[in-house]
């Protein structure tokens, strides 16, 4: 079964793997409107969003795999995503940074069943 090792029903794993490759792309594109606005490849707010993009990937793979880990990949993304989305809600009134804390947002509601799963 689908989210066995993560004490998860199937539906919030469901819900886990979407909201991560929907932040995923949201990162990303985040990474790519900073690049584009001349922000170093190396400033925290790039390597935030490199660190959540690249870790939402790993969480779809853990979960679709059953991997032990992942509960583990949901918690971190549960905590990422809680961060990403506070970095990007202070930014500017840029309604693609918001577009982006809303997405974070919803990756961390979405794995945290998985991560208080008994």
């Amino acid at each position: 079964m689908l989210g066995a090792r993560t004490g998860g029903a199937r539906i919030e794993v469901s819900r886990c793997i979407a909201a991560s490759l929907k932040c995923q792309t949201a990162c990303e594109a985040g990474m790519a409107r900073l690049r584009a606005q001349g922000v170093a490849a190396d400033d925290d707010a790039v390597r935030l969003l490199r660190q959540c993009a690249e870790l939402c990937e790993l969480n779809v793979r853990a979960l679709q795999k059953e991997s032990r880990l992942s509960r583990r990949t949901a918690s971190l993304c549960f905590e990422l995503g809680s961060q990403v989305a506070r970095a990007a809600w202070l930014e500017a009134q840029d309604p693609d940074a918001h577009a982006l804390a809303r997405d974070a947002l919803h990756l961390a509601r979405a794995c945290r069943p998985l991560v208080f799963a008994a």
